[in-house]
């Protein structure tokens, strides 16, 4: 169960951050992805962070190392 409930936070974390990717990958030209990059990259940031707190406990769960 706690595993599931793991598995559902590293999911929604993942979709957040694919969710500001393609909202920059989808500007039509370098300048506004950079605009677009600038306004989010410290979400990102965090959200990267979570995630690979995330990934360690699950590590620490199955009891073994991924990275």
């Amino acid at each position: 169960m706690l595993e599931k409930n793991l598995l559902d936070r590293m999911a929604k974390v993942k979709a957040e951050i694919q969710i500001f990717q393609l909202w920059i990958d989808d500007a039509r030209t370098n300048r506004i992805a950079k605009i677009r990059y600038g306004k989010v990259k410290d979400k990102l940031k965090e959200l990267v962070t979570e995630h690979k707190s995330l990934m360690r406990e699950k590590e620490r769960m199955n009891g073994k190392r991924v990275f």
